[in-house]
């Protein structure tokens, strides 16, 4: 006859193994890894790329679209010199620290705590003296530290990002300011031609002034254009200081004269292929870094649900004691019993916390959304703004080589008697103008291209 005692065992034991296969099915849902799954909004980059490309401008090596070796030198100065980016590499190395000390959760950790006593008691004294090594292993049943461990490793792989997208941003910027300085040379050598031109013409006019054969309004004009023209030689050589003490700047260095190419010694690349919008996700810093925030967010969320169920720990105290030798095995059992914490009742603070990360969750990725239809927008703009640019540059060189035949055309009109100094100092206008519309269109080109690679995530 089954005792009434067995069958309580017996239930015991039953109940001891569906709570066990309870906490252990929780315990797995609990360790479920981020799922990469980033929704691409459609056409994300408008009508300027089609399907069956595959080709990617961010893909090309960097040295390939900027040949110039001193533009070259100047960003490989920028990536050693530049603070913020030696502030990057100092914020990856924190990081680095902090992934470091999350995966260490996995071991025990080991304290040393000494203690003594001293008591007297009916005139007897009493000295105890405990020197324990103090072990405490928190078990992972529930993921708890896997959870810490991959947040701090998305952390990391965000400020990696975060570096190449500072990287970007400076070299960008680089070589912006280089060919600005080299069209600003260029403009500048296009007046001071101008000016040794006009000066001429302006003596030749006051001669025939003097002659009776021109007006003064004619002479008078000529001198307010000429005086334009040393204005303008004045601001471009301003400007061209100001550019070379940007650029210092950007190279972390005492503002110097910078080496340089001249207008025309190099060429850029023709506007390539900008691959498909998907290929953004794996080329662009920022977007790797939101998608690398949404992970994160993930792995805060599910610390806030892990947050409902026990933290178990393991502690052991091993040591010399005067009073009772090495710790016996049973109190270590005990002590490994004893650590058992289950949270009950703290106010709906767990379920406020877990509530506010799902909240975070869903609002940074709507940040990843929207940092996908940016840079969708950014080539969107950088591509046209290319584009637009090629054909401008026909049209401006067209009007450069009609404009010289008008200004070659009323010179000798001029000198035949036939027609006016005003006519020729207007086509001479006219050609200056066409002239610094094309090097500003040039640059306008440069630097649209420039924004194209880096919003495709080169460098």
């Amino acid at each position: 006859m089954i005792s009434h005692k067995t069958v309580v065992i017996s239930f015991a034991r039953r109940m001891c193994v569906v709570l066990l296969c309870t906490v252990l099915l929780a315990a797995c849902s609990l360790y479920r890894k981020y799922d990469a799954t980033p929704q691409v909004p459609e056409n994300l980059m408008g009508n300027v790329v089609q399907d069956g490309d595959t080709a990617c401008l961010g893909d090309v090596g960097w040295r390939e679209i900027f040949t110039d070796t001193l533009l070259q030198k100047l960003i490989e100065r920028a990536w050693v010199n530049n603070t913020d980016v030696q502030v990057a590499e100092l914020t990856i190395a924190q990081a680095q620290n902090d992934m470091m000390a999350a995966r260490l959760g996995y071991l025990p950790t080991l304290s040393f705590e000494p203690g003594g006593s001293i008591s007297r008691l009916n005139g007897t004294t009493t000295r105890i003296y405990d020197i324990p090594l103090v072990a405490t292993w928190q078990l992972n049943i529930f993921g708890q530290v896997t959870s810490k461990k991959r947040q701090a490793e998305a952390e990391k792989a965000m400020q990696e990002s975060h570096r190449q997208a500072v990287r970007a941003s400076l070299a960008a910027n680089v070589a912006n300011t280089y060919y600005s300085l080299v069209m600003l040379d260029h403009e500048l050598e296009i007046l001071l031609q101008t000016q040794v031109v006009w000066e001429e013409s302006l003596e030749s006019m006051r001669i025939l002034y003097e002659a009776g054969l021109y007006p003064s309004p004619a002479v008078y004009r000529m001198e307010a254009s000429l005086a334009a023209v040393q204005s303008g030689i004045a601001e471009i050589r301003e400007n061209i200081l100001s550019a070379e003490s940007t650029l210092c700047r950007l190279l972390s260095e005492t503002p110097h004269a910078i080496e340089r190419s001249t207008f025309g010694s190099f060429r850029m690349p023709e506007v390539l292929s900008v691959g498909v919008p998907l290929r953004l996700l794996s080329a662009r810093p920022d977007v790797r870094m939101a998608e690398k925030n949404v992970e994160v967010a993930y792995y805060v969320a599910q610390q806030a649900h892990q947050s409902f169920y026990p933290d178990i720990t393991i502690s052991a105290n091993i040591g010399w004691s005067n009073g009772e030798g090495l710790v016996n095995p049973s109190k270590f059992l005990l002590e490994a019993l004893g650590s058992i914490v289950q949270p009950l009742f703290q106010q709906g603070k767990l379920k406020a916390r877990y509530r506010n990360a799902q909240i975070e969750q869903e609002k940074v990725r709507l940040q990843f959304v929207q940092t996908l239809l940016n840079a969708g927008n950014e080539v969107y703009r950088h591509l046209h703004t290319c584009r637009k640019a090629e054909q401008k540059a026909t049209y401006i060189a067209a009007a450069i080589a009609a404009m010289e035949e008008a200004y070659m055309g009323t010179s000798e009109l001029m000198n035949n008697g036939t027609n006016t100094y005003l006519e020729v100092l207007t086509a001479q206008e006219d050609l200056l103008s066409a002239q610094l519309t094309e090097v500003e269109n040039r640059y306008d080109g440069i630097q649209a291209l420039i924004n194209l690679y880096t919003a495709l995530g080169g460098f």
